[in-house]
Order: C-alpha cells, then structure tokens, then sequence
C-alpha cells in the first residue's frame, strides 16, 4: 500500500478550501494556510451554476446537500429577467430548464456560507488548519517541497497547493508574470434583506454598467453592479462612498433597484482585473489553482464554479497516480489548462460586452438578449461541465 501523502494548501479561500476537502476525501494530509486569523464573513454572494453544483457533489454529497439548502435552488420553469434601465424586458432567460436538462440546478449561495461549508466539510474529512500566516516561498526537494511561512516556520509535504488568489505569491515565484490587467471596470456588490422584491433573478442593463441580483435564501437578494470607470476611482472611495456614489449614478433607474443599494449591508468594492491564460501551472511539486492559476473577470460567474472544478479533478489525479505525485500535478495541469482559458477569454469578451460602455455597444448587447433569450453567449458549453476518470497519463515519473 503507498504511504499517505501530504500536501500544503496556501489559501482559506473557496478553491484552497475546496482543494482541502477534496484531497483530504482522496486519504491525502492536508494543512491549509491562510493569512487571517479566522475564516468569517466574506462579502455578498455569488451563483453555483451547474458545473460547480456538481462538483460540489463530487467533492461530497454532503456537501451538495448543503449548498442546496443554504442557498437558493432555482427550480424548474424559473426565468431570470433580462430588463433595460427602466424595467423593460428584454428577454427572460430560462434558468431554471437548464437545470433540469443538465441535471444539476443554479444555486445562488451567500459567500460565507459556501466557505463556511466548504471549512467544514475540509475538517470533517481530516484537514488542518493553520491560520494567522502565510505560504512566503518555496524550495524544491528531490521527493517534495519544503515551504516557508511569514512566521519564520517551515513545512515539508509532497505537494503545494497555491490557491492563494489573482495575487498569489507563490504564482509570481513560480512565472514572475507581473501584475493582472485592469478590464476596464469596477465591481460594487452587496445583499439586501427586506427589500420587497421577488425573490428572483434578474439583470439589468444600461450605458456602461450591468447590475445583476439573485435570491440566495430566506428574503435576502445578493447583487452586483459592474460599471466602467477608470481604474482606482470606486475603491478610492470605500465601501461607504461607494455605495453612495452607485445610488447617484441609478438614479433615474428603477425605484427599487435603488432602495436595493441603499439599503445594503456588506458591501464592497473591487476593480476588475484578469490574467492572459498560461499553460504552466506546475513546477516540480508545486501547482496553482482557482485564481492563482486562472483569474478571470465575473462576468459569466464562473470564478468560484472554476475552483470547484479544480479541486474536484485534482483530487482525481491524486488517486489516478497514488505512488507518483509530479504525475498526478502533470495529469491535472493537462486537464484544465485548456478548459480553463476558454473560460477566461469567454468571460472576458462576455465582460466587454455586458458593460454596453457605448450607445452602439449597449444597443447591441440589448439586442442579443432579445434575440437569444439569455445573457452569456458562451453559458451552455461552460455550464455542462461534470466530473469524468482521469484519461491514462502518457507520462509516469514514478521509478
């Protein structure tokens, strides 16, 4: 029998997280290192679409189950309106039939409870976690990877996950490729209880901004306006500032949209930047995950779904290669790299044309939601993703 393998996951997360529970399910030892000095509350929401609902099951049904019942599951014959600045519907888009036709629904979830899940499930499968410092560096050894904290301490394990973000460290170490690129837009979001909405999904579109709002449980509305602006000019103004600011610039919208923003709690602020895809994600013992690997702008919502992905086939490779870690990174890195890009690009060219920043622009992104009937043009070949066994690896290292 081969010996229980070790791996260091850099980042608390949703991907380091998930890429905790996941490997330590798979029998590997797991320690993940996050910078704070606990996991709590993590901002507004965001969709499991169903690419990442079934990964979530994979990861564990008991995970699955959970999601479904903090969240919102879209049911079926569930539309989400695609409306103009004054309410005017453009198309309404059938959600809920996608579900039924992929198999997995849409869950719209709160952030914190995801990770509060996904904390969980990570422990009860056998993960440590060691909070309050941060992965600094790494060294190549000849079997593994010894890796340095900001604490002064060190940790050897066969294997380091870095899923430590679109800024990760270990990232620049690994491919010094400078700094993500500014997309041309910023990103304010929030939840609201109370408002006296419907709880359902809608869209709505005018000059240079999208603002997109999801049910995610009880009488609370998560949403999410994207706005082109110069970069630097909405987080400058924090989180209160913002919130005002966006209020000016809806008004003139509908009345409810902008009872929606000023009446929020936990909201933040963040310009939008990605990373042209690469197709190295491995360095002896070392890979990267989620955003670390992949950061892509949220314009089709697939960040957090993306990581889910991750964390569910690297822990397939993990048990496709029990006696040969570097082939099971290997098997991995191949896997996704391809998927992955695709989805960076497509979100991206989805990012600029949602943002509608010109008249033409906004006309033409109006027009294909009246023609198609939904928002993203790329959703169907995205969302259909679900876990398969590892092809044979043409390549084993082990002796």
């Amino acid at each position: 029998m081969p010996k229980q393998r070790s791996a260091v996951v850099a980042g608390g997360g949703i991907g380091g997280l998930a890429a905790a529970a996941a490997l330590a399910g798979a029998g590997v030892r797991v320690t993940v290192v996050e910078r704070a000095e606990h996991i709590g509350d993590v901002g507004s929401g965001l969709v499991l679409y169903p690419n990442g609902v079934a990964a979530a099951d994979a990861i564990s049904r008991r995970l699955g189950k959970r999601v479904r019942a903090q969240g919102y599951v879209v049911q079926p014959g569930e539309v989400r309106l695609l409306t103009d600045s004054a309410g005017r519907v453009l198309s309404r888009e059938p959600i809920g039939d996608e579900g039924k036709r992929l198999g997995s629904p849409q869950v719209p979830i709160l952030r914190t409870a995801l990770q509060a899940a996904l904390v969980d499930e990570a422990v009860a499968a056998g993960a440590d976690l060691r909070l309050g410092t941060a992965v600094s560096a790494y060294t190549a050894e000849p079997d593994g990877v010894a890796v340095r904290l900001d604490d002064g301490t060190a940790l050897r394990a066969d294997a380091l996950v870095a899923a430590d973000g679109i800024n990760s460290t270990v990232r620049r170490q690994m491919l010094d490729d400078g700094p993500p690129q500014y997309r041309g837009y910023t990103s304010v979001r929030g939840r609201t209880s109370g408002s006296g909405l419907p709880q359902q999904s809608f869209v709505a579109n005018g000059r240079g901004i999208q603002m997109f709002v999801a049910p995610v449980g009880g009488d609370t509305l998560y949403w999410t306006c994207k706005i082109t602006s110069r970069p630097g000019v909405w987080p400058a103004r924090g989180a209160a500032g913002a919130q005002r600011a966006l209020a000016g610039v809806l008004s003139g919208w509908q009345e409810a949209l902008m009872r929606l923003v000023r009446e929020a709690e936990d909201v933040t602020v963040t310009d939008i930047h990605d990373r042209e895809p690469v197709d190295r994600w491995v360095d002896g013992h070392v890979v990267l995950l989620g955003d670390a690997a992949h950061p892509m702008v949220p314009a089709m919502g697939q960040g957090a779904n993306m990581a889910l992905e991750d964390a569910v086939v690297l822990a397939a490779w993990f048990r496709a290669e029990p006696r040969d870690t570097a082939a099971a990174l290997a098997g991995y890195e191949r896997e996704r790299t391809e998927r992955t890009a695709a989805v960076v690009l497509h979100s991206r060219h989805q990012g600029a044309v949602d943002q509608g920043a010109s008249r033409t622009g906004e006309a033409e992104r109006n027009a294909f939601m009246r023609a198609h009937g939904r928002k993203d043009a790329a959703a169907d070949e995205v969302h259909a993703w679900r876990p398969q066994a590892p092809a044979p690896n043409p390549v084993s290292t082990a002796g």
